[in-house]
């Protein structure tokens, strides 16, 4: 390693020249097995754009041996273990950064976010006061931060009327704030905050649902994939060694997490959240033989037997790498919107279940609406938007069930009225066992999902937001037209 290349990238590093210092720094690596300042820059700048696993690799080597790790590599290794839901191990790196780093009052912040997560209150309460001392210390207002941090402690109407009277908020706090409105009965000022808060958000990332494409997309992903052509396409063989998926989709808070919590209660299964691993599958087709799905239907049938073995093995790669754990015999994964996806994830792993959660297309919309979601094409951005997805995918998922695609369907609303008999009947349809569905009490596990749904999941079964959006229904009038059809179809009504 060239020290002139180090200087270079320090002093592109203060200079604040970051994406060049980016660059000098792979440059470094590329010369020397050793570059440990290049590796510890390199994991920060991936932590701070949530890239888990290539903020892990690269900090994991930012230190050279015998040496302790910097306070900030211990701090930007809790940021990335925090994303990825590991957060006792985020807050133990957390912690142990704490003196010494360049950043103190925002590792506290971060700790405080992590032991939220964990429902560690008391440590939150000790943390949040740490980080109020040192903010006045530091002439800085935190006050918003504190209150969104406590929404979920007694002290939620001290927060909300903090988040009441601040004069500056963000596009995801404004989210934060109405979701506390709504807990506080006032559903009018909770959607004024999911309107606001959806469209900040849409400006300063620029964000946009590209519904014209994704119709088009699935207008030719249904042309293609005709009952005939999905009965003819290959299926690889198990591979016994390896543990195998259970796929549980749906839209985002239609119930995954929950249902996920559920099936995973047992040791036979484990909770790995959402995957992203199908996109994968879509991208190795799109580069190897043209563009999905039109590459998949140009393949002969011995180039697709071959195909339906790799897909396996690249999926199931790409898992066992992403594992952190010894693994149970089966896992979940739960990307929402993997139905798009199903006769590829059929080539690969065909014994295993597919899942598809429903539940009031109008409580999905409300719940997305409150939620800023990263997932979906962007789908959550308005009402309108959200309809016409849930249609969307709605419509495909039927063509898969008329192509006779094999799917088990569970209500949300029968979920949480009577969990014990969900996982029962989960149990005969997929031919698995779940021992842990016929204990009285169901709750979630202490593994926390790295989801909106986190709150709600590490708690009992709940019904109270069955039929929430009753409470938000004259706000919805423009996606009824779009919706009726969805409510009928699966056995809801509109009153």
């Amino acid at each position: 390693m060239s020290s002139t290349n180090l200087t270079r990238m320090r002093t592109l590093l203060s200079q604040g020249r970051f994406a060049e210092a980016e660059l000098q720094a792979r440059d470094i690596l590329a010369t020397s097995n050793n570059a440990y300042e290049a590796h510890a820059l390199l994991g920060q700048f991936a932590a701070r754009r949530g890239e888990t696993a290539l903020a892990l690799y690269h900090l994991d080597r930012g230190t050279p041996p015998g040496e302790a790790p910097h306070p900030d590599l211990l701090a930007a290794r809790g940021a990335a273990l925090a994303r990825a839901g590991q957060y006792e191990l985020a807050a133990m790196q957390l912690t142990a950064s704490i003196d010494g780093s360049s950043d103190p009052l925002g590792v506290l912040l971060r700790l405080g976010w992590v032991f939220e997560r964990l429902d560690r209150f008391d440590d939150l309460r000790a943390i949040l006061e740490r980080a109020d001392k040192l903010a006045a210390q530091l002439g800085q207002d935190i006050s918003v931060r504190t209150a969104i941090l406590k929404m979920r402690t007694d002290e939620w109407e001290t927060a909300l009327d903090i988040l009441d009277r601040a004069s500056s908020i963000s596009g995801s706090d404004r989210l934060a704030r109405g979701r506390l409105r709504d807990r506080a009965g006032r559903y009018d000022d909770a959607w004024g905050d999911f309107v606001a808060g959806k469209a900040e958000i849409a400006a300063s990332e620029k964000l946009s649902y590209p519904a014209a494409r994704l119709t088009a997309h699935h207008d030719r992903v249904i042309d293609i994939f005709s009952a005939d052509f999905i009965n003819a396409l290959p299926r690889a063989p198990k591979n016994d060694r390896l543990p195998q998926p259970i796929f549980v989709t749906g839209p985002p808070r239609s119930g995954t997490t929950l249902f996920e919590q559920l099936i995973s209660a047992d040791q036979m299964v484990s909770a790995r959240g959402e995957l992203p691993f199908a996109f994968h599958l879509v991208q190795h087709i799109s580069t190897q033989f043209g563009s999905y799905p039109d590459g998949l239907a140009s393949l002969g049938n011995v180039t697709k037997d071959r195909l339906a073995v790799a897909l396996r093995d690249l999926y199931s790669g790409l898992a066992s790498a992403d594992a952190d754990t010894a693994q149970a015999p089966h896992f979940v994964d739960k990307m929402p919107f993997n139905e798009q996806f199903l006769p590829l994830l059929t080539m690969a792993f065909p014994e295993s279940p597919f899942i598809v959660m429903t539940r009031h297309p109008l409580d999905v919309v409300v719940s997305m609406m409150s939620h800023h979601l990263t997932h979906g094409y962007n789908c959550a951005l308005n009402p309108l938007n959200a309809a016409h997805h849930l249609a969307a995918i709605d419509r495909l998922t039927a063509h898969w069930e008329a192509a006779g695609c094999l799917l088990y369907r569970q209500s949300y609303e029968q979920l949480v009225a009577d969990p014990v008999t969900a996982g029962e009947r989960l149990s005969v349809a997929t031919g698995l066992s779940f021992p842990a569905a016929n204990s009285v009490e169901v709750t979630s596990t202490p593994a926390t999902p790295a989801t909106p749904s986190y709150a709600r999941a590490r708690g009992p079964v709940s019904k109270d937001a069955v039929f929430r959006w009753r409470n938000y229904g004259h706000h919805l009038s423009a996606a009824m037209p779009i919706i009726a059809p969805l409510v009928a179809r699966h056995g809801y009504d509109l009153d």
